[in-house]
């Protein structure tokens, strides 16, 4: 049989830390090895007893559970952080994940899920509720949304073929469609997408047509 997966709990909430510990305790796979009131007494902890996995509190006094896990993410990398916060704290599940953390986990959510998520970090996989999911890809499209370029009006100056090359693009057409369209080249084609892309600092065709289509510049079916 394997050894129990050794577990480290730092709530400043002594009823669920206490609670957390002897439902754990119940699970023939794992162990509670300590527990912590604290940020700082966590890190010390930590530091000795050398657990797999610790639960982290995101809302501890001292130091939370951000900079925990980022001091535990530098000096102990081998134990695995699975945060326990809230669902309305989207920048702050960004922050942990950014700091090293390996698993979040809502308060309202279920032991089972709880369970779940310390098995599969242990076994090397990041792990959040779909919950948490929705929020952060949610939260990842905003920054996008935020780092497109934003370019005037009046200061585009694309081309006349390169207009007809997004309009194009747009209606689907692959390079080689639009070569033979235009009676050109397919690598001219090429050729235009690239000057476009990179005077609109773009990245993709499709982020050429969103970009165009905004602004109303795609030519009109005669």
């Amino acid at each position: 049989m394997n050894e129990p997966i050794r577990i480290f709990i730092a709530d400043d909430n002594r009823l669920l830390r206490e609670g957390l510990a002897s439902m754990l305790a119940q699970q023939e796979d794992m162990i509670v090895i300590g527990a912590a009131a604290s940020g700082s007494e966590a890190m010390e902890q930590i530091k000795t007893l050398h657990p797999e996995v610790a639960l982290i509190d995101i809302g501890m006094p001292d130091k939370d559970g951000i900079e925990v896990t980022q001091a535990l993410h530098q000096d102990s990398p081998d134990v695995k952080v699975i945060i326990l916060g809230m669902i309305d704290l989207t920048d702050e599940i960004m922050a942990c994940i950014e700091a090293g953390a390996t698993g979040y986990v809502l308060k309202e959510g279920s032991f089972d899920y709880l369970v779940e998520t310390i098995r599969s970090v242990h076994r090397g996989e990041s792990f959040c509720s779909p919950e948490v999911t929705a929020s952060l890809f949610s939260r990842i499209a905003e920054l996008a949304g935020a780092r497109m370029p934003k370019i005037a009006k009046s200061s585009i100056k694309l081309t006349g073929r390169e207009l007809e090359v997004v309009t194009l693009i747009a209606e689907g057409l692959s390079n080689k469609e639009i070569a033979q369209r235009l009676f050109i080249e397919t690598q001219t084609v090429k050729n235009h997408v690239h000057n476009l892309l990179d005077k609109l600092q773009l990245h993709t065709r499709l982020e050429a047509v969103q970009y165009a289509r905004a602004r109303n510049l795609l030519k009109k079916k005669q």
